[in-house]
């Protein structure tokens, strides 16, 4: 249920994320000045397009001169239109934020240390195989990710994501992981699949070297990698997933599984279809106004 619970909230939130924006859009933006300074940008165009083609010298230097005196103005109005898109970039942010520091699916997230001693479920100490293990004992059955990340001093230096399945069920079909950032490294479990009581063995191995440093050409040679720290977070069988109605083209994604994607989605189709309603509005307020001021 708290799941749920959560998937609305990243709706409702995107929804306000939407309206926010709009309005601040409609409040901070001076829809008059943009246009005005669009329809004379095109004037000044077509006017230096007309007296290039009749060769009128006279005509050409007078319309630079204006040129000159319309860029520092367009300019300046365009700093103007940043301002309302910092505040709104400040709620994306804010309300971003939220959804993290709520989110319940990373909150019961299992957190292991893998070590290369030689203990435990480490087989040889400093071969360059980071281990751990955990025994499934709850009742969270599915797919499960672990995401390894590997550290040097604190900083880390990329990451991987595999995936098991808990007693699984013909419905377990999901493969999706994250795709790998940073430095390479690999991780895998001793089996794909678990049952109730059973230990997983987790296995990191990090490269051996790092990629270096390249713009056009090589900057840096490759070096060995360090490595003093691996993590693995466990998802405990939870995980945001939200099934789409359709599948979308291009990409061929039926299924989102960030609250921060489908907060973007769901705030970009309602701004959408916000800038539509107001253009048709816009539209017919314009043709009314026309149509009162025509005597027939």
């Amino acid at each position: 249920m708290v799941f749920d619970t959560f998937y609305a909230l990243v709706t409702v939130l995107a929804l306000v994320y939407a309206a926010v924006s709009r309005f601040i859009q409609n409040k901070m933006i001076d829809k008059a000045e943009m246009e005005a300074f669009q329809k004379e940008s095109k004037e000044l165009t077509a006017e230096m397009d007309k007296a290039q083609k009749a060769k009128d010298k006279k005509r050409i230097d007078e319309l630079l001169q204006r040129q000159m005196e319309f860029l520092p103005r367009m300019n300046k109005m365009m700093m103007g239109q940043f301002k309302p898109m910092i505040v709104i970039l400040a709620v994306f942010f804010l309300l971003t934020g939220v959804l993290g520091q709520l989110d319940p699916t990373v909150k019961d997230d299992i957190k292991l240390n893998l070590m290369d001693d030689g203990k435990g479920c480490d087989k040889v100490a400093g071969d360059g195989i980071f281990s751990a293990c955990y025994k499934l004992e709850n009742t969270n059955y599915g797919k499960w990710t672990i995401l390894a990340t590997m550290y040097d001093k604190g900083a880390a230096l990329g990451h991987n994501e595999t995936y098991f399945l808990y007693n699984p069920s013909p419905e377990d079909i999901d493969r999706y992981v994250q795709n790998p950032l940073g430095e390479e490294i690999s991780i895998l479990t001793d089996k794909t699949e678990y049952m109730p009581n059973d230990t997983v063995m987790i296995y990191a191995t990090p490269a051996n070297m790092t990629k270096g440093s390249e713009f056009i050409i090589q900057l840096a040679a490759p070096s060995p990698l360090r490595t003093d720290r691996i993590e693995a977070v466990l998802s405990n069988g939870t995980y945001f997933r939200v099934d789409l109605p359709l599948t979308i083209p291009f990409v061929n994604i039926n299924r989102i599984y960030q609250p921060y994607t489908w907060f973007i989605i769901i705030s970009v189709i309602v701004n959408l279809s916000l800038s539509v309603i107001m253009a048709q509005y816009d539209k017919r307020k314009k043709a009314e106004a026309s149509k009162a001021d025509d005597p027939q």
